[in-house]
This record gives C-alpha cells, structure tokens and sequence, in this order.
C-alpha cells in the first residue's frame, strides 16, 4: 500500500516515542474517580483504556503504579482526544516519583 503524505505527516508529528506497558492508573477528577489501563507512555503523554473514557479537555490527577520499580507516577493531565476504548492524555509529572505499596 503507498503511504500518502497525510500518514507520513500524522506519523512525523510526535514528538517523542512510545513505550508500550500495562500499568494501572487512579484518576481523581471533578466527577469522581476512574481506573484505567496505561497502554503506551511517552515522555509528554500516554494512551490510558479506559471504559469510561473522559471528554477531550477535561482535567485531571492521576497516580500511576509502576510495579516493576516498585513506585508509582504522580501528577495533573488533560485530555487530548478520546474514543470508545480510551484516551489520550497529555501528562504533567510531579518533581519526582514516590514510593508505592502495593
């Protein structure tokens, strides 16, 4: 199949690459909390399934649980955009990780 120049330029236009994980996440927001499923992570976002995805623009905290360094990620994120199965969020990490037990 050819690729047009609309997939090379939605494929060039991250920033930073992807890893992929299965680490869980607690969001607080407005309306209470929801846990979901981060599925790939990057250094300025991540895809989080969800089955109750939130609205593009919402706000919230979160705390992701990194079982293999025994910590957990901690911060504020927006989303970006969502769909029936997930959403992806723009994340802004707290100064530093802090130990988990889990």
């Amino acid at each position: 199949m050819k690729r047009t120049t609309r997939t090379v330029r939605n494929t060039e236009r991250r920033n930073h690459s992807r890893n992929e994980v299965n680490w869980f996440v607690t969001l607080e927001t407005s309306g209470g909390t929801r846990i979901g499923e981060t599925k790939d992570v990057s250094r300025g976002g991540a895809f989080i399934y969800c089955a109750r995805p939130l609205e593009p623009r919402e706000t919230f905290s979160f705390v992701i649980s990194v079982p293999q360094r025994g910590t957990a990620l901690t911060g504020k994120g927006r989303v970006v955009w969502s769909n029936p199965y997930g959403m992806g969020v723009r994340l802004n990490m707290a100064s530093s990780p802090h130990s988990s037990r889990y």
